[in-house]
This record gives C-alpha cells, structure tokens and sequence, in this order.
C-alpha cells in the first residue's frame, strides 16, 4: 500500500530570555500597540519581567482614554507567566501612572511595584528607572507635560490615518513624532541632557549600567562609561529590552520578534495511507477505529 508524506508545521517552545524589560505601553490611551505587546508576550518566557513605567496611562483615562478588551489581556498574559512560568515582575512607577505613589513601595507573590530597582545581571549591575524624575517639564511643570500628553494622542491619532493613506499608495509607514523629535534642535538637546543626567545617577547607585524609558527613543550605547539602555515605547516604536541567557542585551523590535520566532517553527513528517478514499471519508474511519469493542 503506497504511503504519501507531506511537512506540517510545528510549534516549538517560546523565545527564552533571563529578562525582558519594556516600558511606556500606556493601556488605557487609544493609539497603542497593544495587539503587538500581546503576541509578543505569548509567546515569549523570562525569569524576570520589568516594566519600566508608564504601562497604565492614568492621564489619559482621566481625559479622554480608553480602556479595551485587549488591555484587560495583557494584564491577563503577565499574571498567566507568574502562576505558571514563575516569572518575577518588577513595575516601575512611571509620571502617567503616578497615582502609585500613594502605595510605593508594595510587594505581593512575586509582583513587586517600586519607584526604582538595582538589576543584578550577570556582567553589571544596573539601576533600572523609568526617567521621569530628570525630565522638568513631568516634575516642576505638570500641567505643561498633561497638555503635551494630550496632543501626542492627537498627533498618534492622526499618523495613523496618514499611514493608511501612505499604504494605499505603497509607501512605508512614517512616524511624525519622531520626524519631530530629530527636526527641533531644543528637542534633541533635552534628550541628550536627560541621558547625561541617569549616566551620573547610575554612579551614585555604584551601577555600571541605566535602564530607562519615558522619552520613547530605545538605545543602546555607553555616555562616560556607563551602558545606557532605553527599552522605547509600545506606542510607536514597538521595542523592547532583552537579556539573553549569557548575560548580553539586545533592543528588539518586533519585526525582528516576529523573524526570531519564525525559526522557532520546524516541519514535521505527518504519514498519510492513500488508500484510494477521499480525506472525508478518511476521517470517519479513523474515528470508526477509535470506538472501543465491547466484548
């Protein structure tokens, strides 16, 4: 009897790393990624799971926010790798979810909710801070960085109709807030003074090396000896920290998440009897085979 084989795809286990660090998803603003976040946290497992501020956006569900199924699932999927991973969160108070202040610092299970952390790895320590507290404008004037807050959603808004008017004309994606931030002089100044300022907190704190957020630009090099990491945002950018099993880190956006986990997929050998019957009637006698006898 003649045998036919055909390759079927088949999932292998999920990306490992010892750390992932992200920040600035702001659940509860509109214009997020939020589908993306939740793909790449199902199919990825950690030790330790850092979020490094600003995941809830509490400003902007005070104005004019939303909160969506799709948010609900990403606080699912964490508290799903701490009951069966055993992964260890880590949340950094960011200035969007400042309303944590009044608790901080709290700890339960394996879930701990802080306004800084030390990241022991395996080559450095690092201090692990959101950054709002260096940038003047989310410390000293509030009210200017609430309405900048609001025309960043609107601005979000409308890149994503542009967008869809790009693609119909076959263009790339292009991001405006970025445009901007590398156009205004005063912009880029302020990001460069902002990642002076953690290098010189990371030496007070005896670290070798920063991990931050807030500004949504992801890097990764060293100022005056300190390795500076910023993990992005989950907004515009999609990125994230990772620390692999050898100690090393990597800023991984998500079309590469997508390519990585990709070569996780290898073909399978499935056997199947071409015994002449159609792939219906097949299957009912697979299932016929199955019915126990009763003797």
């Amino acid at each position: 009897m003649p045998i036919e084989s055909y390759l079927m795809k088949e999932k292998k286990a999920k990306l490992q790393y010892r750390s992932i660090i992200l920040s600035d998803t702001h659940l509860g603003m509109r214009e997020t990624g939020i589908r993306k976040l939740n793909n790449f946290l199902s199919n990825v497992s950690c030790k330790t799971l850092i979020l490094n501020g600003d995941f809830i956006d509490g400003w902007a569900l005070s104005k004019s926010g939303e909160w969506k199924k799709a948010h609900t699932r990403c606080i699912r999927l964490i508290l799903k790798m701490v009951e069966k991973n055993k992964t260890r969160v880590i949340y950094i108070r960011g200035n969007h979810d400042d309303f944590l202040s009044k608790v901080l610092p709290i700890a339960f299970d394996r879930i701990k909710i802080c306004e800084k952390y030390i990241h022991k790895g395996i080559h450095k320590r690092y201090l692990v801070v959101h950054g709002d507290c260096f940038d003047s404008f989310s410390t000293k004037r509030k009210w200017i960085a609430k309405v900048g807050s609001v025309g960043y959603d609107n601005l979000m808004r409308f890149n994503r109709f542009y967008n869809k008017y790009r693609k119909l004309r076959g263009q790339k994606p292009f991001s405006l807030s970025a445009w901007v931030k590398a156009k205004v002089k005063s912009a880029v100044n302020h990001v460069n003074r902002y990642e002076e300022s953690l290098a010189k907190m990371a030496r007070k704190h005896d670290c070798k090396g920063m991990i931050c957020g807030h500004i949504h630009v992801a890097a990764d090099r060293m100022i005056n000896g300190i390795h500076y990491l910023n993990s992005g945002d989950w907004v515009e950018s999609n990125t994230v920290i990772v620390e692999k099993k050898d100690g090393s880190f990597e800023i991984l956006d998500y079309k590469t998440f997508e390519k990585n986990l990709g070569s996780l997929w290898r073909p399978r050998h499935k056997r199947i009897i071409n015994n002449g019957h159609s792939k219906q009637e097949n299957k009912i006698l697979v299932k016929a085979s199955q019915v126990p006898v009763l003797s």
